[in-house]
């Protein structure tokens, strides 16, 4: 949990933020990282204007800027204050920050599909984030990017699984017979069949595609299902040699041949599905 704002009354030299309580899997408490803490005690002691300038900045390369993690235990520690103007210009500058990874998982959905996936993980976020009566936001201060990623996934498969629209379908069904691109490299990338790219279905036609497609998809059993949507669908590579591309093997935490047997099986999965047709 965090400390209690105190107004705008800067923390004495002594002062460090509470420790987190939340507990992983082993039994330890989770730890922000020293920088995160430092960035913390630092921004404590800002004035409310610098506070708000410092909060504003994307540059991460300046060392004025304040992590993600940081700005999460901002608004917490200003919630719990009362300070609804600072808490909004907080909350603002951090959801500028998650607009362009979130846009990027949910954008494929479409217009109308993306916006809503966009609310709900807004909603997800901030309900955790001052949620104040309890520790479940508490890794929001430990990995931000990875926790706003499982979120943005998890309204991605909502909205996947809930929506009929013609765009979705559309993508989705050429899975059941996806052509083949040889610079892929796993050899298969979802492609539009020819029959189906100026296909426009709608009232029972696109219920009945519907139907079809959560059919399909409900034979691949999970954690293939889920890689395959992030390969075939989303577009994740496979692995990347830039640490800040999130991948399927770091989604995971599973190297990439164990990635693509799950894909190999997704697929088998699939091609059973078509021939029971």
């Amino acid at each position: 949990m965090d400390h209690d704002a105190g107004g705008h009354e800067a923390p004495g030299a002594a002062w460090k933020p509470e420790p987190l309580t939340h507990r992983n899997s082993a039994g330890e408490p989770y730890r922000r990282e020293p920088i995160v803490e430092q960035q913390i005690v630092a921004a404590m002691r800002l004035g409310v204007d610098d506070l708000r300038v410092r909060a504003a900045l994307d540059d991460r390369q300046s060392p004025a800027y304040l992590k993600e993690e940081c700005l999460v235990y901002l608004i917490r520690c200003y919630s719990r204050a009362g300070e609804r103007g600072l808490v909004n210009d907080l909350s603002d500058a951090l959801l500028h920050r998650c607009a362009k990874l979130i846009n990027g998982r949910l954008n494929s959905l479409g217009a109308e599909a993306a916006e809503e996936g966009y609310q709900d993980v807004v909603e997800r976020l901030f309900s955790q984030i001052v949620d104040l009566e309890s520790d479940r936001g508490d890794f929001l201060q430990v990995r931000f990017w990875p926790a706003l990623e499982k979120l943005a996934v998890h309204a991605f498969n909502q909205q996947l699984a809930s929506h009929k629209r013609a765009q979705s379908t559309v993508s989705i069904t050429s899975v059941a017979g996806y052509d083949q691109d040889e610079d892929d490299e796993d050899g298969r990338i979802v492609r539009p069949r020819g029959d189906l790219e100026t296909a426009s279905p709608s009232g029972e036609s696109a219920l009945v595609q519907d139907d079809v497609i959560r059919e399909s998809l409900i034979r691949i059993e999970e954690p293939f299902r889920s890689a395959f949507l992030l390969r075939h669908y989303s577009g994740w590579p496979v692995e990347d040699q830039d640490p800040n591309v999130q991948t399927i093997s770091r989604h995971f935490g599973k190297d990439p041949r164990t990635i693509r047997n799950w894909l190999r099986r997704a697929e088998e999965a699939l091609q059973r599905w078509r021939e029971e047709q």
